[in-house]
């Protein structure tokens, strides 16, 4: 196995395990008075600081910053475990979150010589870990059988700190996923655009068929591997027809599917495939920048979340238009934006890897 799918599969593991104890800490406190601002300050820390601290890292900052994500997230379960001050807790945890994500981000895209797979196993991790963490804690499971859980993340952390090779400056040149004739800056903003409505309809897909733990389980499985599959089509088949696929052929599953299953997890995997897409297209014009590329992601993430702080459509056919009319935008975007098949990773200097181009 490539160095670099081994550091994307660890960093799986890792991911699920973060989110594991991220959300296990959120669910203990989904009765509080106080939830609202909790998760609202759990998603501005653990979202919106990854470019802040990508960019730290791009710049030089050479600790091992899931790490210390890994120290915070144990001292979480702690001051859980002490009952001390929800937002000490929270804050502690999205933090810790926070850095792991960005570490394994600028680890995965610095060791895979422009191919975006690895990066999309890793972050496809999150979804896997979110679902067990909501559950343990819905269960009553003892917060020290969670420590315990969240110290296993330090194993595979330093086995892939073994396994990097190099700073990875020459393989992220490799990455040439946009069209190299559209300026740079405008592929980063429309793209994170993208990012921020794929946020957005993760909320609002109509899953009236979610009355169970196992249907839960199931849809959040499917988006964990739509995020990975998107990273592999990508590489294989071409980010152009991965795009198409994610957003026109996912819109009629997740439209008709509203009150079957089945139908709805198609839609709902080919959909998230839009993650490994959107960050192959940023990563590509911020070569010098990763962590600060996968920060314009997460960032977009905040913003397509952040509505829903504040209101919430309950019509399912308002649902329903409210995606098709954000759909058919994001698979224009994402057609002009994307380079065409035959220019493949490594194969074409047309583009020119820069914010600049």
């Amino acid at each position: 196995m490539k160095r670099s799918n081994q550091i994307g599969g660890l960093y799986f593991i890792i991911h699920l395990l973060v989110e594991v104890t991220s959300f296990y800490v959120l669910t203990c406190y989904i009765k509080s008075p106080v939830i609202w601002g909790l998760s609202l300050l759990y998603d501005f820390v653990a979202f919106v600081m990854q470019g802040f601290f990508g960019f730290l890292r791009d710049k030089g900052l050479r600790v091992n910053l899931a790490f210390i994500g890994t120290v915070l997230t144990t001292l979480s379960l702690v001051l859980l475990y002490l009952d001390m001050n929800a937002f000490f807790v929270v804050t502690s945890v999205s933090l810790g979150n926070c850095l792991v994500h960005i570490h394994g981000a600028e680890l995965t895209l610095r060791s895979s010589k422009g191919e975006i797979a690895p990066s999309a196993v890793f972050v496809a991790g999150g979804s896997f870990g979110v679902v067990t963490g909501k559950l343990l804690s819905s269960h009553g499971v003892a917060v020290l059988w969670i420590l315990l859980l969240n110290l296993v993340t330090f194993v595979p952390i330093l086995i892939a700190e073994r396994l990097k090779a190099g700073d990875g400056a020459d393989n992220l040149k490799e990455y040439r996923f946009s069209n190299g004739k559209i300026n740079g800056i405008a592929v980063i903003a429309l793209a994170t655009f993208v990012v921020a409505v794929r946020a957005y309809m993760g909320y609002g897909i109509p899953t009236s068929w979610n009355k169970t733990e196992l249907q839960t389980i199931a849809l959040y499985c499917c988006m964990g591997v739509g995020k990975g599959l998107g990273g592999i089509l990508t590489d294989k088949i071409g980010i152009r027809l991965t795009a198409i696929i994610s957003t026109v052929a996912a819109l009629p599953f997740m439209i008709f599917g509203a009150d079957v299953m089945a139908v709805s997890l198609i839609g709902i995997t080919s959909f998230s495939m839009t993650m490994a897409v959107t960050l192959a297209l940023i990563v590509s014009r911020l070569p010098k920048y990763p962590g600060v590329a996968f920060g314009f992601t997460t960032l977009g993430l905040f913003l397509g979340t952040l509505p829903f702080f504040f209101f919430r459509i309950q019509s399912v056919l308002v649902n329903s238009i409210v995606i098709t009319l954000l759909t058919v935008p994001c698979t224009v975007i994402l057609c002009f934006i994307c380079r065409k098949k035959k220019s493949l990773p490594g194969n074409d200097k047309s583009d020119m890897l820069s914010i600049e181009s």
